[in-house]
């Protein structure tokens, strides 16, 4: 069965990532669909009775129009304007997950994406959110969000080619730090950035709609808000998309004009330069080594002669992370930078499916002006099973931007370690670690 995640990661994205997720849908209904048609084909050939089509497809569509109106009815109207129809429509995968199953639940997905199309800001902080925040003098923090990066390719953790030698150089430098065993909440953007940028659990999205994101926190302590992304990380298209509604509440939403993440530098450049705001707040999500692993260039083939494609796309990586470590460096004294991903990857199979650790295993680099926030800072976050949860990201931000924590709150869910899986359930990580 295709996944609910990976059914909505071809819907509530942009083209390019559609277009990279299909083969994990293509490959099960088109041959469901061949199929179908043979059997219908020997039918219409070889089996001697009496045949109208118009009685067959009016039955169809009066059936499906039927079943269309019961999921829609009272039972799960509820499920629907939160987001999920995991009822009745799920009923029928069980039984049709091939094609019908998924085609119903293509059908009913933009009735649910309504929910993410609201423009207004949230009043209601989260109850681990202590006020009032202080005025901090942490004038620029920028998150840099990778793609599908799967730790265990880099250098800077041991890797055995030198796909990152600029990251290892950047974060070693004092108040630098690169944390071993880090991990994302999720396999799927779609889910995992919801779990960074708000204060969104794998159990509910209830948090997403009811307390204030990431991004209205720093808007609310005075910091000016930023979204800079790959062309092919846009949404400017498609804003009604689960961190396409935490995105449009940014001051400037800014995507590149090609397909090379080092134009990512360039914006930020921009903003660095022509915006006078004393304090700014910058997300920058990369295409980084999202599959089809084609974001490399010749530089990169020549500093890692016969290396596979996706070790290059890592190798592209760390030159853009350098790229926007420069530009951070030439236009302030006071920074703090952050370089993770959204999930990992299992190489030359993709990500977002049930099974498969390499989906969630990260790089986490953080690099500061500010001595307050060190590696001993970051290590506080870690759970007792000696893990960095992708959870425990939005304290972590929250933080950097003035805001106390509640202790007795971050405490429970930082020792809660869970990840959310892409058909919609909710594992201890050591326990999925275990299993996989």
């Amino acid at each position: 069965m295709i996944s609910e995640g990976v059914l909505d990661s071809l819907l509530e994205t942009n083209v390019h990532e559609a277009w990279s997720m299909s083969g994990q849908v293509l490959i099960i209904t088109c041959p469901a669909l061949l199929i179908t048609l043979t059997i219908v084909f020997i039918y219409r050939r070889f089996i001697s009775v009496e045949f109208r089509i118009t009685i067959p497809l009016s039955f169809y569509i009066i059936s499906f129009c039927g079943l269309f109106i019961l999921i829609l009815g009272t039972p799960i109207k509820k499920e629907i304007k939160n987001g999920d129809f995991n009822t009745m429509s799920e009923l029928i995968r069980v039984y049709f997950p091939a094609l019908t199953g998924n085609l119903l639940y293509v059908g009913l997905k933009p009735i649910s994406t309504d929910i993410y199309s609201n423009f207004n800001e949230i009043e209601k902080f989260n109850e681990a959110v202590i006020l009032p925040p202080k005025k901090t003098d942490n004038d620029l923090v920028v998150l840099i969000m990778g793609e599908s990066s799967l730790v265990t390719r880099y250098s800077t953790y041991g890797y055995d080619k030198p796909t990152t030698p600029f990251m290892t150089e950047i974060f070693n430098q004092k108040n630098g730090c690169i944390v071993q065993k880090a991990h994302s909440t999720a396999a799927l953007t779609r889910d995992s950035i919801p779990m960074t940028l708000s204060f969104n659990i794998p159990e509910s999205d209830d948090n997403l709609f009811n307390n204030k994101s990431i991004i209205e926190m720093a808007k609310y302590n005075d910091y000016k808000t930023f979204w800079l992304a790959s062309i092919q990380q846009s949404i400017s298209s498609s804003f009604s998309t689960k961190f396409g509604f935490i995105a449009r509440k940014s001051n400037y939403i800014e995507f590149t004009d090609n397909f090379d993440d080092i134009s990512l530098s360039k914006l930020l450049e921009d903003r660095l330069k022509n915006d006078n705001s004393p304090k700014k707040f910058i997300f920058i999500h990369l295409r980084g080594s999202h599959k089809n692993y084609t974001s490399y260039d010749e530089i990169d083939k020549q500093a890692l002669p016969n290396a596979e494609d996706y070790d290059l796309t890592i190798h592209h990586t760390d030159r853009v992370v350098k790229a926007l470590y420069d530009v951070i460096k030439t236009y302030s004294d006071n920074y703090t930078l952050i370089y993770t991903s959204d999930h990992g990857e299992i190489v030359n199979v993709g990500h977002g499916f049930v099974k498969g650790i390499d989906q969630f295993l990260i790089p986490f680099m953080m690099i500061s002006t500010k001595n307050e926030f060190n590696c001993q800072f970051i290590e506080s976050f870690r759970a007792t099973n000696g893990y960095l949860s992708g959870l425990m990201n939005k304290y972590i931000l929250s933080n950097l931007l003035g805001y106390e924590i509640e202790p007795t709150i971050l405490n429970q869910e930082k020792n809660n370690d869970r990840v959310y899986l892409s058909n919609n359930t909710v594992m201890p990580f050591l326990e999925f670690l275990e299993k996989n």
